[in-house]
């Protein structure tokens, strides 16, 4: 029987922060991060959702659903990231200056 290694882990036992993004396709790497513009235009409010939505994507690229409906999944869920976090910042912004 064949070990497979632990991705969580790198060769001194130490979590691997990169795990996440090893043995995806180019195209699951480039919908994934397609939030990480949230975190410069919305600060803290904007890394926040941003972040939660690469997680997301993250699990649905692994996820053994078909191209076209994790393409349709990711895609759905970097729009809603991106219209949540403008709503939350007007609404920010319209609660702070009246």
């Amino acid at each position: 029987m064949q070990h497979t290694p632990d991705l969580g882990k790198n060769s001194l036992g130490k979590p691997d922060p990169w795990a996440k993004f090893r043995g995806l396709a180019w195209w699951h790497l480039v919908l994934s991060l397609l939030p990480i513009p949230l975190l410069p235009i919305g600060g803290a409010i904007g890394g926040a959702i941003g972040a939660a939505a690469i997680y997301v994507n993250l699990s649905l690229a692994r996820k053994p659903f078909g191209t076209r409906a994790k393409v349709l999944a990711m895609l759905g869920v970097t729009l809603a990231s991106y219209l949540v976090c403008f709503l939350v910042v007007a609404l920010a912004q319209n609660l702070l200056h009246g």
